[in-house]
């Protein structure tokens, strides 16, 4: 069975294009959440960190895709490690101008989404693993860790940081992107070792009938 009849065979899937920096994409995605959604109001114990996050395009990793591919020159082309990819779009957008991306995140079904997108858009430049933040095994060091809303729990604050400590070569950078609301993020930018310097951008995401304030964080290493 491949990545798109083993999820057809458990979600609705519907696909949806997305375009950022000149370039544009078609992303298969579950199109019906009402499921979970009843699941998790089903569940007395139901918290929102049960819900499936890879299902959901996000809006912080909309706009740290956009700055990305606005600060990152295409030349050399950089190796980059995106973390808890849900969906994937940041990597596969790097990946789409030329960078070497490894995309990971740490459930099966976001693993075969990850795979099917992939494949329908062509990129070749892509490797796609399941990491675990507990027990990474990955096998280099990357120019740049990236993720958009990773750290929504106190308990990842320190395996993150050992991932990245480990996983990130000297020089490199780490550009994490989350809504302004998260307060865990402040909690692991306090807990980084003084041999990285943090720079902080605000961007403002507007939506249909929304608007959201975007903090992405880049991170680096002397």
């Amino acid at each position: 069975m491949n990545n798109y009849q083993s999820l057809k065979s458990k979600y609705e899937l519907e696909t949806v294009p997305i375009g950022i920096g000149g370039k544009r994409m078609e992303f298969y995605r579950v199109g019906n959440w009402e499921p979970f959604i009843e699941k998790l109001f089903d569940d007395k114990n139901g918290r929102f960190t049960d819900f499936p996050m890879w299902i959901k395009i996000w809006e912080a990793s909309l706009v740290l895709t956009d700055y990305m591919l606005d600060n990152l020159s295409p030349t050399p082309p950089q190796n980059v490690l995106e973390i808890n990819a849900g969906m994937g779009i940041t990597g596969m957008f790097l990946a789409a101008f030329g960078h070497h991306v490894y995309i990971t995140d740490d459930e099966d079904d976001s693993l075969d989404l990850l795979r099917l997108n992939v494949e329908h858009n062509g990129l070749k430049n892509v490797r796609i693993k399941k990491l675990d933040w507990q027990h990474p095994d990955l096998t280099s060091q990357f120019d740049i860790i990236c993720g958009a809303e990773v750290i929504y729990k106190e308990s990842s604050l320190q395996p993150l940081l050992c991932l990245c400590r480990r996983y990130l070569k000297p020089g490199g950078a780490i550009y994490l992107s989350h809504d302004r609301q998260r307060m865990n993020v402040d909690r692991f930018i306090d807990q980084l070792p003084e041999n990285m310097t943090v720079e902080r951008v605000g961007k403002t995401f507007t939506g249909k009938d929304m608007a959201r304030r975007i903090i992405i964080h880049i991170i680096r290493m002397a």
